[in-house]
């Protein structure tokens, strides 16, 4: 099973070198930077915006990742302008709100498929947020991208627990398999990484128990029916998980998700789930269309009961991959407590 599907995890490490402000959720700055630049740096368009004749529509960077097409004549998602982001970030959950010189943080961020062949222009992006200053706006400070590390699916991230967790174990305590490939220095990119499959993220994973756990980290939401949900269903989530990870796998791997997807949602219905979920609201405010956008969820943890083998590599690689809307900003992620 799909055997095409790559993706590759980077935490980008930086030094503070002025004094800084942050809010408690971060994902709208490191998200309004990172695609503000990127657009900025990348685009050839002397400055037209992207729905006004773009010269280059197929090739452009910043098209790829926040505005990838879809065919006309694609199978999937026909009528819709754009296909789900390649990419993932996954800011500071630290609610450390101001930050000195020589203060550090981290940001992760998940590439997908073909954007993995992006790196370069994300590191240099990454590199120019620094450069050009974090923080809220009024209150930004310079930092100094320090670091690039590639990191494999047992890899940790002490300062914002932004791992996923392997059967009962803490991934705190494991070895941290990561690779340094850019540092400041040097200011030299050294390879992509370590890029991930389906197989690294089973590989290792216990025996299978007819119980698993799981713990929203992040504001996450999801709709039924039209509606956002507050009470999450397995049916719910293994709906949401073969749809993200079929639209991943087929507009950015170029491969379809050949499974019996309405045998798993119907076997998904008698799994049963106890819940220990909260509401958050939450908003950002857009600088470009002037206005609040509601970004509420739930976070907290739920229990599911059941024969759960065949739904396992679909909730292994959500993992990664978060579930539900807002990825780019951070939310919809979780991670495994217990298994």
């Amino acid at each position: 099973m799909l055997p095409n599907f790559r993706f590759a995890r980077y935490r980008f490490t930086y030094t503070v070198q002025e004094p800084l402000q942050m809010p408690r959720h971060k994902g709208n700055i490191f998200r309004g930077r990172f695609g503000y630049l990127l657009r900025k740096i990348t685009c050839v368009g002397a400055g037209r915006e992207c729905d006004d004749g773009c010269q280059f529509p197929g090739q452009c960077v910043y098209s790829k990742c926040f505005e990838t097409p879809v065919p006309d004549d694609s199978p999937m998602l026909r009528g819709q302008p754009f296909a789900p982001h390649p990419f993932i970030l996954e800011p500071p959950r630290t609610g450390k709100l101001d930050y000195a010189p020589g203060d550090t943080f981290s940001c992760n961020l998940i590439l997908i498929g073909e954007a993995i062949d992006l790196l370069p222009w994300m590191v240099f992006t990454f590199h120019e947020m620094g450069k050009r200053r974090i923080g809220i706006r009024g209150q930004r400070g310079g930092c100094q991208l320090e670091r690039v590390e590639s990191l494999s699916v047992h890899s940790s991230d002490p300062e914002t627990d932004n791992q996923p967790s392997v059967g009962n174990a803490d991934l705190r305590s494991l070895p941290d398999h990561s690779r340094i490939i850019y540092m400041a220095e040097t200011e030299m990119l050294s390879d992509e990484g370590i890029v991930l499959r389906l197989d690294d993220v089973m590989g290792g994973a216990p025996p299978v128990t007819d119980t698993v756990e799981l713990e929203f980290l992040t504001p996450t939401s999801i709709k039924v029916n039209g509606q956002w949900t507050r009470n999450l269903t397995f049916e719910h989530l293994i709906r949401n998980l073969l749809r993200r990870i079929r639209f991943l796998s087929y507009f950015h791997c170029g491969e379809d998700l050949d499974v019996d997807a309405p045998g798993l949602i119907e076997a998904a219905r008698s799994v049963r789930s106890k819940l220990h979920l909260r509401w958050v609201k939450k908003d950002r405010y857009s600088y470009r269309t002037e206005a609040s956008i509601p970004m509420d969820g739930f976070i907290g943890k739920v229990r599911f009961e059941g024969e759960l083998e065949s739904f396992l590599p679909f909730i292994l690689l959500g993992e990664y991959l978060h579930i539900g809307h807002h990825t780019a900003f951070g939310h919809g992620q979780y991670r495994l407590t217990s298994r």
